[in-house]
């Protein structure tokens, strides 16, 4: 923690600014991710009955975000609370640059979709609600840029795009493939697997057993990696790793839908950024026609995961 910066620690004592995070955070939701913005929540702030040290909230009713059976008791699928988690937190880090860095399980209770809405198959929506908005990080455009190319890139296995997008956020080349493990929690030759669930962890013994030696192995490799990432990016390491344990809890493991999800809103602002930056219209052209490649691929993805899920599904 102590890596993480000097500031944060204030910020998080002075009420106000969590109150104005808590609003920025549903405004950005409203303004910048529409589409989900019935999903998500926070508590609202009374300012009439806050200060600079007592913040005034209203209560909220929900369920805490790993407590699967009551979930299920809900009427609600661990499954679609995991993907909307995964949705939210793509939307911030790579849409908004402005992200939520302490969403553990005692900071996001779920509860049924206030409208009623279901799914098709008649189960009840999940909304996420976060609480404890005291530590929050803005992600200037670069980095934020950056980190989206990064996360497409490990999506789709693009070793050579993974160490440039590395090297960018202060890897090095030297500890770039270190990089790519510790965000996916995945060794190397998994990470620029081809195989559509090659960062899928099942969360058994053995992937335990797996990470721990790799982290003895490479402990010395480690410290100098996080001796040298900027703090903004030792801060996204600590949403990861806050986000993977939720997603162990609801499902066991991590979930292929998630990284596809990752790897639309990623891709997205990726496509977006370079269109920001292209010279003439044939770049703009070309630009297009890469975002169509890239949609063919994760409807490809799609598709073997259904056709896993319903591999599954027979064989149970």
């Amino acid at each position: 923690m102590i890596l993480i910066g000097c500031n944060c620690g204030y910020q998080e004592l002075d009420f106000v600014v969590e109150a104005k995070n808590n609003q920025k955070c549903l405004d950005n939701f409203r303004k910048l991710s529409p589409h989900i913005a019935d999903y998500i929540y926070a508590p609202t702030v009374y300012w009439n009955l806050s200060t600079s040290k007592l913040l005034t909230m209203e209560f909220m009713d929900g369920v805490q975000v790993n407590d699967v059976k009551t979930i299920q008791r809900l009427g609600i699928q661990p499954n679609e609370v995991a993907k909307l988690v995964s949705q939210v937190f793509a939307e911030m880090i790579f849409k908004h640059g402005f992200v939520h860095c302490d969403p553990h399980a005692a900071n996001m209770l779920v509860r049924p979709l206030p409208s009623g809405k279901r799914s098709i198959l008649g189960k009840r929506k999940p909304q996420l609600i976060l609480l404890d908005h005291g530590l929050y990080k803005d992600l200037d455009f670069p980095t934020r840029t950056n980190y989206a190319a990064l996360w497409k890139a490990l999506i789709f296995a693009d070793a050579n795009a993974i160490k440039e997008n590395s090297v960018k956020l202060g890897a090095g080349e030297d500890l770039y493939a270190l990089f790519a493990g510790i965000l996916t929690m995945r060794p190397w030759n998994r990470v620029i697997d081809p195989a559509v669930d090659h960062l899928v962890v099942q969360g058994n013994d053995g992937d335990h057993s797996e990470l721990q030696m790799y982290a003895s192995q490479y402990f010395p490799q480690i410290s100098e990696l996080l001796r040298r990432l900027p703090p903004v990016i030792l801060l996204m390491l600590k949403t990861n790793d806050c986000l993977r344990a939720v997603n162990n809890s609801l499902l066991q493991g991590s979930s292929l839908e998630g990284f596809l999800i990752i790897g639309r809103v990623s891709s997205e602002v990726v496509a977006k950024t370079k269109m920001l930056q292209k010279k003439s219209f044939l770049c703009g052209i070309c630009i297009w026609l890469e975002e169509i490649l890239v949609e063919a691929r994760l409807f490809s993805m799609q598709m073997a995961l259904w056709l896993l899920q319903l591999r599954k599904a027979l064989s149970g």
